[in-house]
């Protein structure tokens, strides 16, 4: 493991038995090369740049309040995981357990935090939780069934707990919901936002009208 990243990763080892039970089992899962490339892909989704693109269709289709929020769901609940993450300090699977299957040899050194809550989880749950307050059943259903894929993708991978995934998918729910009634009722982020849509409305250019 490279110096500076060793200094990053966690330190404390604890896990319960089920947690290693079900870790062995989803990770030893990983023998197949086409699983392993749909797990890679499902673990991307939940990748902060990715999940902020949803933004632009928002945007597109005229909700622009809602565009902006989810970027601020997604800086709230990346700071609270980070946070949590260095005060638990938990070390990743991957830092001691033998013969943890990976599919990149120094994925851990690469993650480069502590592990418990997973970012991952806690950010991906977090906008499935925050779309599905606002859209039907077709979106609500595929948030959270790519949010849990994800989730399971973190385990198979080698580099979270099970018990990581599920507190992150608790904690993002928690702020996604939470977010939503802050900013109905908070007034000044009320404000905020709207500076930030005329701010960015301005820096756009404006479509011609129909002659």
């Amino acid at each position: 493991m490279y110096p500076l990243l060793a200094l990053m990763t966690g330190n404390n080892i604890w896990y319960p038995g089920w947690d290693l039970t079900i870790f062995r089992m989803l990770n030893w899962a990983g023998t197949n090369p086409v699983l392993d490339v749909v797990m890679s892909v499902f673990t991307d989704f939940a990748l902060p740049y990715v999940l902020a693109l949803l933004a632009i269709p928002l945007w597109w289709v005229g909700r622009r309040d809602l565009a902006v929020d989810l970027l601020g769901v997604l800086l709230v609940v990346i700071v609270i995981a980070e946070i949590l993450k260095y005060a638990f300090d938990r070390a990743r699977p991957c830092d001691f357990l033998p013969d943890v299957h990976l599919l990149v040899p120094n994925a851990c050194a690469l993650e480069g935090d502590p592990s418990f809550p997973s970012g991952h989880a806690s950010r991906i749950f977090a906008v499935a939780a925050f779309l599905a307050v606002y859209f039907k059943w077709p979106v609500k259903v595929a948030g959270f069934a790519l949010a849990v894929a994800a989730g399971i993708s973190r385990v198979y991978l080698g580099v979270h707990w099970p018990s990581d995934v599920i507190a992150g998918a608790a904690l993002g729910i928690a702020v996604g919901l939470l977010y939503i009634v802050a900013a109905r009722r908070w007034t000044a982020y009320q404000r905020l936002r709207t500076w930030i849509l005329h701010g960015v409305a301005k820096l756009l250019p404006k479509r011609e009208k129909a002659a």
